[in-house]
This record gives C-alpha cells, sequence and structure tokens, in this order.
C-alpha cells in the first residue's frame, strides 16, 4: 500500500509543478488580451500584467512597461495581486509538501504527526494557490467578456480577445488545485493503511 501512497503522492506534485510552471508563464508573458485595430491583420496589440506590447507579424514588437500602477485598471491591478501571491503560495507549498513524501527521508518515521501536518498544508497550500489564480484569470476574462458584448460599442469597432497568457493561467491554477486536492488525499490514505496495520 505504500506505492500507492507514493505514486499519489508524485501525481500530485507532478500536477502542482506543471501548474506551477504554467502560472509563471502565465505572470510574465504580455499575452493576457490580444488585440487587433482591424485595419491591418498583420499588426496587433498585447496587455499583459506588466506591460503592453504592439507586435507585427514580421518580428517586430515594441513592449512599453507600466509607469505607474496607479493608472492601471482595477483587473490588472487585482491579477497582479493575486497571481503573484499564488505564485508565493504555491512556492510555500513545495517548501512544506517535498520533505514530507514517502520516498524522500528528511522525517524519520517517529515524525508521522509531523510529517502528515507538512504534507496537508502542502496541499492545502496548493489548493489556495491554484484557486487564486484560476479566480483571477476567471475575473480578468469576465471583465473581457462584458466589454466584449457591451451593446454600446458598434459591432465593426475591434474589441480585446483572450491571449495566450489566459489560457495557460487557466490550466495552471487548475492543475495546481487538482495537485493540491491529490496531495491531501495521498495524506488520507496513507492514514488509512497506518491504521490497518
Amino acid at each position: 500500500m505504500e506505492a500507492v501512497v507514493c505514486i499519489t503522492e508524485l501525481a500530485g506534485l507532478f500536477l502542482s509543478l506543471s501548474g506551477y510552471v504554467c502560472c509563471l508563464v502565465a505572470l510574465f508573458i504580455p499575452q493576457w488580451l490580444t488585440y487587433s485595430p482591424g485595419l491591418l491583420v498583420s499588426e496587433y496589440y498585447q496587455l499583459g500584467l506588466w506591460k503592453t506590447c504592439f507586435v507585427q507579424d514580421v518580428g517586430l514588437s515594441v513592449c512599453q512597461e507600466y509607469q505607474t500602477p496607479l493608472h492601471l485598471t482595477p483587473q490588472i491591478r487585482m491579477g497582479r495581486v493575486l497571481v503573484c501571491l499564488s505564485v508565493f503560495l504555491g512556492a510555500l507549498g513545495f517548501i512544506a509538501s517535498v520533505p514530507t513524501l514517502t520516498w524522500v527521508k528528511c522525517l524519520d518515521d517517529t515524525e508521522s504527526n509531523v510529517k502528515k501536518t507538512l504534507a496537508l498544508l502542502g496541499g492545502i497550500l496548493f489548493a489556495v494557490s491554484g484557486a487564486l489564480t484560476f479566480g483571477s484569470v476567471s475575473y480578468f476574462a469576465y471583465d473581457t467578456l462584458v466589454k466584449f458584448w457591451d451593446d454600446n460599442i458598434p459591432k465593426d469597432i475591434p474589441r480585446w480577445e483572450f491571449g495566450d497568457a489566459m489560457y495557460a493561467g487557466w490550466t495552471g491554477g487548475f492543475s495546481i488545485l487538482s495537485g493540491g486536492i491529490v496531495l491531501i488525499f495521498s495524506q488520507f490514505r496513507a492514514s488509512q493503511d497506518s491504521e490497518l496495520k
């Protein structure tokens, strides 16, 4: 039964790690929203949490970082805070959960309560981290959709659309959340196995 617990822990850690990488990508690439003015298909704008870029298909890209946070929209400010907090909590989740894995011998078997508590804490941190990223990207998407379907704006005017960073954020948030839940489940499975012995 210890092999099942070990595989479950590794699956949770792998899901969390892949989600964490996706969240880091979403945090730093300036492709949360894309906007094509419609006049030239080969030119478009990209909006990210840290900068805005003007891109041409020939490879030219000019990016401008935001000068002051006071001029940012609430969705960008909230996105920055929540995704940064998510990345921080995900890092804490790794710090808490990696030493407690069955195949890592950092903690002795006599410290099983400490090991279980740290593993549960790591799983909870991963789950909260994933929920923060998923919630932040979903709010960003909701706000974009409301503006996209606004009846006050004429239909021929181009609008912002979802970029690759949002899809990476959704994938990352879901993966970290799933990894945290799997890690928590593995600890309940380990408790059941120890009670059967």
